[in-house]
């Protein structure tokens, strides 16, 4: 399992985007995947405001999970290798973002 740490819609935003292109889809066809317009997707891989039913379809339709924690939460992972949450845990300890 990977993990990746976002913090702010921008940066949600450019994963997105990321993860999108590994994928192989253009914006035209993601954008319709999802059912939304050319622009909605692309404000949303900007750091724009968009719904969060859109957001959501987004996050589903590539394959990912959204987990959202408070700052400085602890969080158990149990479906990944312990080396993964040794490396959370150490990460969280350590005041790492």
């Amino acid at each position: 399992m990977k993990w990746t740490n976002v913090y702010g819609l921008d940066q949600l935003g450019s994963f997105l985007q990321k993860t999108r292109k590994e994928k192989g889809y253009t914006q035209d066809e993601f954008a319709e995947i999802i059912g939304a317009s050319h622009a909605t997707l692309s404000a949303l891989e900007n750091g724009k405001g968009v719904s969060s039913q859109t957001l959501m379809r987004a996050i589903s339709d590539l394959g990912l999970k959204l987990v959202v924690l408070p700052k400085g939460a602890q969080a158990e992972v149990h479906d990944a290798p312990a080396s993964v949450v040794s490396l959370l845990r150490s990460r969280q300890e350590g005041g790492q973002q």
